[in-house]
Formats: structure tokens, sequence, C-alpha cells
């Protein structure tokens, strides 16, 4: 167990991590500070403070109260779903002597009822921010600012920009530039350091910015892995080899004689079926390597990428036919790809939902 040092400081604090994995694996951390003319010194008889925004099943509230037995910790919990706070709350480690659990928006105009303003020593808010809407963010800065004691310390971590979480997106899912939907209609952004230093630095003093970098490796081979253009690519193979499959498994049952029907779909789905795959997959991965070489140069993500991407594409793989030929298949393959991407971005915000509202629960 650990026990809770003094704490003894002139400023508010707030320490930001941004986290990104890509597929050379990166992310940021940060922290900032805010001037004031308060000390807070936690001394025997003084309560430190310690609340997490976003606390999900209590993933990193039970932990802390069970690492640590000083009786002066206190610790608030809240998120935006009632769910999750009904599951920390049936949780056996849940002890209302040490912790509380409520529902609280952090992008909402006030602030909970459970905690007074700067009464909070430490904030977590890890994975949390991301879900908010630009425009939001101004309004969550202030409210943790104001929740946070001078000298209280921001502990921050989030997506950063080129995530393997964003590389993995689907462009129909696009919202705004770096901002995406879930399928189950949240929200995820994907920030940059500078960004992180403009949000927090109106009210916080940047303590920390930095990035966490991680790479994904075949350790067996020690091979690094260019897990975008796999990935594309087999998923290309899958769909071509499916499609294809079936398509020649029916062609070769309705041409074969009666009673050998099934028999000569399996022969043609077998024969016909790995090549359209392969066909696929050497789109797939062309288009994605040229997806993320255009990305590199414009550093940008939007759909742009994926109509250059296209044509580039139908341009090389025509490009034995002369110059017509491939000019002809670049125009066809930039036009199919902007008309997917108008079709994927006009569902998505078509049908993307907002959460509901959810009142917090009326003090005790």
């Amino acid at each position: 167990m650990h026990e809770l040092f003094n704490w003894t400081t002139d400023r508010k604090s707030a320490t930001k991590e941004h986290r990104t994995d890509t597929d050379d694996g990166h992310g940021d951390r940060g922290i900032a500070s805010k001037s004031g003319a308060i000390s807070a010194n936690a001394t025997s008889q003084s309560k430190f403070n310690i609340m997490e925004v976003g606390c999900g099943a209590g993933n990193a509230v039970f932990p802390i109260l069970a690492d640590i037995a000083d009786p002066r910790l206190f610790v608030y919990a809240c998120d935006y779903s009632q769910v999750a706070i009904d599951v920390v709350k049936a949780s056996e480690a849940y002890d209302q002597q040490r912790c509380t659990a409520f529902v609280w928006d952090l992008a909402g105009t006030e602030l909970p009822t459970d905690v007074q303003p700067e009464s909070i020593d430490i904030m977590l808010m890890i994975f949390v921010f991301s879900a908010l809407h630009p425009k939001q963010w101004n309004q969550a800065v202030d409210n943790a600012y104001r929740l946070l004691k001078p000298g209280g310390i921001l502990l921050f971590r989030d997506y950063g920009r080129n995530d393997l979480a964003q590389v993995r997106f689907k462009k129909s899912r696009l919202l705004e530039d770096n901002l995406y939907i879930r399928g189950d209609g949240t929200r995820v952004y994907f920030f940059t350091n500078d960004e992180l230093a403009e949000i927090f630095g109106a009210k916080f003093e940047i303590e920390q910015n930095a990035i966490d970098r991680r790479l994904l490796v075949n350790r067996k081979r020690e091979l690094k892995i260019p897990w975008v253009i796999l990935n594309d690519a087999g998923g290309a193979f899958a769909m071509g080899a499916i499609g294809g499959g079936t398509w020649h498994f029916i062609k070769g049952a309705r041409n074969s004689p009666y009673g050998e029907r099934f028999r000569g779909g399996m022969n043609a789905m077998r024969s016909r079926g790995p090549i359209i795959g392969g066909n696929f997959a050497v789109w797939g991965s062309m288009f994605s390597t040229f997806e993320c070489v255009l990305k590199g140069i414009r550093q940008k993500e939007d759909p742009w990428n994926s109509i250059g991407s296209g044509a580039i594409t139908g341009g090389l793989l025509a490009a034995r036919g002369g110059w017509k030929a491939a000019s002809v298949s670049a125009v066809f393959g930039g036009v199919l790809l902007a008309l997917i991407e108008g079709v994927g971005i006009t569902m998505s915000r078509a049908f993307a939902q907002q959460p509901p509202v959810i009142a917090p629960p009326p003090s005790q």
C-alpha cells in the first residue's frame, strides 16, 4: 500500500498525456499549470481528492482505492452514462466512505452538485476529451479548471493524430477533419500536440506535452509491419474471393448437367475464386499504398486522399494498354471513389444520432 504525500504548491497545474497508436505507433503527453495565490497543503486532517472524468466501469478508480490506503484519500467517479455509474456502484470494491459515483456531462454548463468548486487535487481525464465535439472543448476545459484546486493536477490521455484507430476508420465515418463517428453513435477526435497546447493553454500553464510512440513489429521475424497496407490487401482479397467465388459457383452450377451442378459449382468456385481474390488484393494494396503516401504528403485526412488514390491505382493498372486506356481507367477510378466517399459520408451524417442527454441525479 502507498501513503499519500503532503501536497504543497502555489499554482494550479494540469498534466496532459496524449497517446496515439499507429502503424509506427505514437502518442502525446503533456502538463499544464495555472498561477495562483492559494497554497494547498495536505495535512493529516485534510482530504486529498481525486476525480476521474469518464470513469467507465471503474478501471482506474478501484485500483487507486486498493493501492492507496491513506484515509485522507477520497475519489469522485463520474461518467456521462448512467449504465457505467450503475456498474461502479454495484461493484464490491465501491465504498461510499471513500468514493462517490455520479452522472455528469463534462461539456455541460453546470458543475456537478457532488463536488465543490476548487476542491479537486488530481483529475483524471483518460480517453474522454476525444468524444467531445470541438465546439464543446472550451466549456469542458473551463469546467475542469473550476473544479481543480489552485495547485491541482489534470492527468490527460487521449488519441493522437494518425493513431492506428484513425487509420482503420472507414471514410464513411468521417464527420469533420479528424472527427469520426463510431458504430455506436459516439464521436472520437484525434489530436496533435499543438492543438492540445492551444486548447489547454488558455487556462493552464503547459508543463509537459509529449508523444508516446509505439511500433508494430513481428518479433519472431524482427520485421516492421506495414499494417494498413496488409490489412487492406487482406480485406480486398477476402471480398474478391467470397464475392467472385459465389458468382462463379452460381455460374458453374447453371452450366453443369443435372445431377452434377453442385460439384460443377464448387469446381468453378475453387478455380476462379482465388484468382479474383488475388486481383482484388493487388488493387487494394496499391490503393492503400498510394493513400498512405497522399496522407503523408498532404498531412491531412479527407476524402480527397481516397479519390486521388483510386485515380492513380486505376491508371497504373491499365498502363499496359496505353495512355488513353490508363487515362480512362484513372478517371473511372477517381469518379468511383468519389461516389463511394460521397454516399458514405452522406449516409453517416444522415443516420448519426447524438447520445441522449442524461440529467445528473439529484443530490442526496
